[in-house]
């Protein structure tokens, strides 16, 4: 397993429970902050600030992920100021046959202008989770589902409406702050693909296919993808 790669599978379903308390800092670390995002701004124009979860632990018993509301530019200058902010996404797992009936799995490449990982391959769609609105306080798995059929059609035009989806687990990358609620999607055919600034490149491969690049050219895949494939070649019977 990486190092920087944490992984906790889920025993229920997961929910979100949302703690909007108000979080108080320092005129200073605010006026760092600004800096530090500035600078991120004027290197990457697409960069915007707007509210995120921010995972703040996870009930094993349960699922119940408890999430706090922050700002986006709090989590994102983390390389110069560590405000220990954990970003909350949902990462796809898709699944899909080929006209042979093979099982093949979307990986995309991520684009040079990613905030992390950039020309790096992943497991996707994937993003961070939008604050629901203000009279929501938790989110259910049916909630958090939307929450990927977003960005599957934001970032390649895929419609999920019609899928089954199932929780796999919930994945830490302590390197950039960030920890994924991962979801396996069933398609019944492998869909046409629309391009975004996000992915420059896309495929659908097979387990074996997928560990024999991994294997190949590590350095070409985010360490999640890498650590998660690992776990599905284990959890996977080849007789």
């Amino acid at each position: 397993m990486i190092q920087s790669v944490r992984i906790e599978p889920f025993t229920a379903p997961p929910t979100i429970e949302i703690d909007r308390s108000a979080i108080e800092r320092s005129d200073d670390q605010c006026k760092g902050i600004d800096a530090a995002w500035q600078k991120l701004c004027e290197h990457n124009p697409k960069y915007f600030n707007g509210g995120m979860l921010a995972f703040t632990g996870l009930d094993p018993s349960t699922g119940v992920i408890s999430a706090s509301v922050e700002q986006y530019k709090h989590h994102a200058v983390r390389d110069s100021i560590d405000l220990d902010i954990k970003l909350l996404a949902v990462t796809g797992v898709l699944v899909a046959q080929d006209a042979d009936g093979q099982s093949k799995f979307l990986i995309g490449k991520r684009s040079p202008s990613t905030h992390r990982y950039g020309n790096q391959w992943e497991f996707g769609p994937c993003g961070g989770i939008d604050v629901p609105g203000l009279n929501i306080e938790s989110m259910d798995f049916d909630a958090i589902v939307r929450e990927l059929g977003r960005e599957a059609m934001e970032e390649a035009g895929i419609d999920l409406s019609r899928t089954t989806s199932s929780p796999i687990a919930l994945v830490h990358d302590d390197a950039v702050g960030s920890v994924d609620i991962v979801i396996r999607v069933e398609l019944a055919q492998i869909p046409p693909m629309e391009s975004s600034w996000e992915y420059v490149d896309h495929s659908w491969v097979t387990l074996a296919q997928l560990l024999q690049q991994i294997e190949s050219s590590p350095e070409k895949f985010i360490p999640t993808t890498i650590a998660f494939a690992q776990i599905l070649d284990a959890q996977t019977d080849y007789d």
